[in-house]
């Protein structure tokens, strides 16, 4: 094995990501044709608006926060709880959004494309993203 093959990161969370989404962050920590890793924060009280991808799976792996994934199809609706530690993997083709269900604090979780090569991102909620609101007791 070549030094080269081998990525290594200490601590995910200090990984500086770019602005994606114009409410959360992307830091790429791997990048192959077969899959790419990267580190995604929401931003307090946010979302990813649902979305799918034709040909790529998305695998969650969360590394703080309180989040919860929604997803559908043709015949379902579910809510996927996702506080720190969780894995979710959503195939192909299957709608699904991301929000952070705290108020204060961001919501990181590692995030796997595969197959990388392909990959697209179709929108599928014409709503913007804004920020989640606060239920009254």
């Amino acid at each position: 094995m070549d030094k080269s093959d081998v990525v290594a990161v200490s601590d995910v969370l200090a990984e500086t990501g770019s602005t994606t989404h114009g409410h959360c962050s992307k830091a790429v920590l791997h990048q192959v044709p077969e899959s790419e890793t990267s580190l995604f924060t929401v931003n307090p009280g946010q979302q990813l608006a649902m979305h799918l991808h034709t040909r790529t799976w998305d695998l969650f792996f969360v590394v703080s926060g309180l989040g919860e994934i929604r997803c559908r199809d043709s015949s379902s609706a579910i809510t996927i709880p996702m506080p720190a530690r969780a894995f979710c993997a959503i195939p192909p083709g299957r709608e699904h959004e991301v929000r952070n269900l705290s108020m204060t604090e961001p919501f990181s979780f590692l995030m796997i494309h595969a197959p990388w090569q392909g990959y697209d991102h179709v929108s599928t909620s014409e709503e913007a993203c804004k920020p989640k609101e606060r239920e009254h007791s």
